[in-house]
This record gives C-alpha cells, structure tokens and sequence, in this order.
C-alpha cells in the first residue's frame, strides 16, 4: 500500500494523560485518527511502552514504534529491532543493585522485574495504570534478550548519577509524575523506528507528522517534516516543534490535525 504521509504518536501524555485520569484516548482523538487513516495516512503509535503492555486503545494503528525505538512493525511484520547485549543488562543491573533501586525489562513479547511485589515497583505501575500481568520476576540465571529497562529511583541526584556514569551509552528518560524513568541504549530513539517505516514504505519527510510531549520525543520531532509538542510538553520541544497545539484534555489532536488540513 501507499501512504500519502505517516503521523506518529506518543502515547502518555500525548494519546492519554495520567496526570488527569485519561488512560486512553478521547473519542473525539478516536474519530480523528480513523478519519486520518481513511484519507490515506499510516498512523502509527510510538511509545516508550513495550508492546505487551500497550493497552487496548480503541484505534486501529497501522504500525507500532516501541519501547522508545527499539522495535518497529508494520501490519504485524516487524522492520526494525535492537536489543541490549547481556554484558549490557547485567553491567546496569549491577549498578541499580549496588544502590538498591529497582528496575525491569522488557521485550515486545514480556516484561522481568527485580521484585514485582516492590512497593514503589508496583506504585510506578499503577501511576501508568500498566497492568502488573505482563510482568514476571527476573531470573538473573537466565538473562532474556530486552530492548529497554524501567527504572525507579528516589531522587533526581541519582538519576544524574546515573545519566553520568554511562554517558554516551545509555539514556535515561524521566517519567513526568513518578520518580521512574525509561533506561535505552543511548542511540536507540524513536526517531531511528520512525526512519526504518518511512524508508520500507517510500514516505518523503515532507509528508510525516509526529505529536509528543516528552524528551524521549525530542529527536522524532527533529526527524519529521512536521513535529508537533502538545500543550503540556518539556521545554526541549519548543527548539523542534513546529507547533504547539493544545493539551490531550482539550483535543490538541485533534485541534493540530485540523490545522494541517489532515482530515479534510
């Protein structure tokens, strides 16, 4: 199939709003999206959620980019993957033990946790409303291959501990409302899953759209035609976006689709 465009999507804090309650997208954003998809437009969702715990959201995507780049897919068929190596996951897991913080992975099909009855483990899941099923207890005997860690920590000082340690090799992205963070490799960005579509299906730039409000965002604004930061975003955005349009409570989807002509 040829798509005229492709319009990626965050998902919290894009599609949804914890902050105020809103764990799915609105029906106005529903409709919208359907009617985006009609005329012609790959919709795809990209998240830093892994794929086993990408909640049923009542849209139709065309395509998913998860846990923060590491995976693409395309009408099921997958186009791009990465994954930490185990020298990697135990190096970081070693350190997070070492200061007694707890942590899990993940890959698109499941998640292994530290102890998935921690109490600010379960708090971080809650916060997201992640369901606790996707997660099983880590064995450390038996590392799985993953694509992405969560991480929760209790101050911001070693969260900067962290980024510092291993700059230049992995990134940590906080998470807006909770002490936790996504924990990537540091090239891996959402911008790399978005390239790896547009070039499978011959989508000029031109023609690509991405909504986000975080700075796991950042470099997917940069690499579209037309990046766009909702009304609650990071103030890295405003150097990327071309727009900022309203908040998830007030249809900022919608409201941006519009003003791009989108849905006519």
């Amino acid at each position: 199939m040829q798509y005229k465009g492709a319009v990626f999507f965050d998902y919290d804090g894009t599609l949804a709003d914890e902050k105020k309650g809103i764990y799915y997208p609105t029906e106005t954003t529903k409709k919208a999206l359907k009617k985006l998809s009609e005329n012609g437009y790959m919709v795809v969702l990209a998240t830093g959620r892994a794929k086993c715990y990408v909640p049923d959201t009542g849209v139709d995507f065309d395509g998913y980019i998860t846990s923060n780049g590491a995976s693409a897919e395309v009408g099921g068929d997958v186009i791009w993957q990465d994954f930490f190596s185990s020298k990697d996951v135990l190096e970081l897991i070693d350190k997070f033990e070492s200061m007694d913080l707890y942590y899990s992975m993940e890959n698109m099909k499941q998640c292994y946790a530290r102890d998935i009855q921690n109490s600010k483990f379960v708090a971080m899941l809650d916060n997201f409303n992640i369901p606790k099923n996707v997660f099983t207890n880590l064995d450390k005997n038996n590392i799985p291959k993953v694509s992405k860690m969560l991480l929760v920590y209790n101050t911001d000082e070693e969260i900067k501990y962290l980024s510092d340690y291993f700059k230049k090799r992995f990134a940590f992205y906080k998470h807006r409302k909770f002490r936790s963070a996504d924990v990537t490799k540091h090239e891996i960005v959402k911008a790399v899953g978005a390239k790896a579509i547009c070039e499978k299906f011959n989508i000029p730039k031109q023609n690509t759209y991405a909504f986000g409000d975080g700075t796991n965002d950042y470099d997917l604004l940069n690499y579209v035609g037309h990046g766009i930061a909702m009304g609650y975003h990071h103030s890295s955005l405003d150097s990327v976006a071309e727009i900022t349009t309203d908040t998830v409570e007030n249809e900022g989807i919608y409201k941006a689709l519009v003003h791009y002509g989108l849905l006519n």
